[in-house]
C-alpha cells in the first residue's frame, strides 16, 4: 500500500484512498470543533483509527520539497499530523523560522523520529543548519535514521542517551516512545540499555566548541543532568530550547534554571514569546495538563538579539 501522505504547507492529502479520506475528514471535524477544549480525545480518537484502519501502513508529512517524514500510520502522535487542524506545536516552529537566518548548530536531545532535525536542516523550514540528532531508544533511533538519511550532510545522528556524565550503561523505561527516557531507580524496564553521552563531551568530539548553538532538551526527566552536562555551552550563551510539562504545577525544572542557573528565561507562544522572571507566573499559562508547554533559557540575552527583534 502507498503511504498516506500530507503536504503541510497546503494541507494537501497526497495518495490516500477513499477510506483514509473519510478518516481523516472525520478526525479533522473532530479536532476543529474540539478546539475551544484544547483538542481534548483527539490523541484518542487518533490511536483508535490508528489501530483500527491504519496497522501496518506508513504515514508521510512533507514539511517542505524534500523534507520529509516516516512513521507508523497507527501511532497517535504522530499521525495527528496528517490533520489540517492539527498543529504541532506551532510556537517551536516559529522560533525555529524566526532564526532560520542565522549561523548555528543544532543540538537535537531526544530527537524522537527526527522532526525537528529534519525542520531544521531543510534550508524551506529551518535554514539547512547542522545537526547532531541524540535518541535513546534503538526503535526509535532506527526511524530517527530513515528520517535523517536525505539530510546525511547537514544530520548527524547518535543512538545515545543524554546525561551529566558519558559512557554510563543506563536502562530505558517502559512509557511510550514520546516519554521514553532513563528508568529512575525501581521503575519498570524493557531491559533496554544504552550508552549515555554529555553534551559538552558530543561538543568538543565533533569540533563545534566554537559555534554558536541552540540546544533543544526533551530528555524526559533528565534535564537537570543534560543542563550539569553542558557547563562550558552554557557559559557560551547556548541557547536551549526545554519543555515545561503541565502536569508539574510547581514548575520545578523552570524554577532550577531560574533560581539555581539564574539563566534569562522566556514562555514560546504561538505568536511570540513572554519572560518569565519567576515560575509562579507559569500558573497563568500552563491550563492543559498533558500538554508541554516550550521555553527557551539563555545566560545573556544580547548574544541572541534575532530572537528578540
Amino acid at each position: 500500500m502507498t503511504d498516506i501522505a500530507i503536504d503541510r504547507s497546503s494541507g494537501r492529502l497526497l495518495d490516500a484512498g477513499l477510506a483514509d479520506r473519510s478518516l481523516i475528514v472525520a478526525l479533522n471535524a473532530y479536532g476543529s470543533l474540539s478546539r475551544p477544549f484544547m483538542q481534548r480525545g483527539l490523541y484518542k480518537a487518533c490511536r483508535l483509527v490508528g489501530d483500527a484502519a491504519w496497522r501496518g501502513r506508513t504515514a508521510r508529512i512533507m514539511l517542505a520539497p524534500g523534507a520529509d517524514i516516516r512513521f507508523p500510520a497507527r501511532d497517535p502522535y504522530w499521525n495527528r499530523m496528517l490533520l489540517r487542524f492539527y498543529e504541532h506545536e506551532p510556537e517551536m516552529a516559529r522560533l525555529l523560522r524566526r532564526l532560520a537566518g542565522v549561523d548555528y548548530g543544532f543540538i537535537d536531545c531526544g530527537a524522537n523520529i527526527g522532526y525537528w532535525a529534519v525542520y531544521v536542516a531543510s534550508p524551506a523550514c529551518g535554514g539547512g543548519k547542522p545537526v547532531l540528532a541524540i535518541e535513546a531508544s534503538a526503535q526509535t533511533f532506527e526511524m530517527l535514521l530513515a528520517n535523517a538519511a536525505a539530510h546525511s550532510t547537514r544530520i548527524k545522528p547518535f543512538h545515545r542517551a543524554i546525561l551529566d556524565r558519558s559512557d554510563i550503561a543506563v536502562r530505558l523505561n517502559t512509557a511510550a516512545h514520546e516519554a521514553r527516557g532513563i528508568a529512575a531507580e525501581g521503575e519498570a524496564s524493557h531491559a533496554e540499555t544504552v550508552v549515555s553521552i554529555a553534551i559538552d563531551d558530543l561538543i568538543a568530539q565533533e569540533g563545534w566548541s566554537q559555534r554558536r548553538l541552540v540546544v533543544k532538551l526533551d530528555v524526559e526527566g533528565v534535564e537537570r543532568e543534560a543542563l550539569a552536562g553542558m557547563e562550558p555551552a552554557l557559559a557560551s550563551d547556548a541557547l536551549v530550547i526545554y519543555e515545561d510539562h503541565g502536569s508539574d504545577a510547581a514548575h520545578a525544572l523552570t524554577r532550577h534554571i531560574l533560581e539555581e542557573r539564574g539563566l534569562r528565561v522566556h514562555l514560546l507562544l504561538d505568536d511570540g514569546l513572554t519572560p518569565i522572571t519567576d515560575a509562579g507566573q507559569l500558573d497563568a499559562w500552563k491550563k492543559d495538563r498533558t500538554k508541554g508547554y516550550n521555553l527557551i533559557a539563555r545566560k545573556n540575552a544580547a548574544s541572541w538579539p534575532e530572537i528578540d527583534a
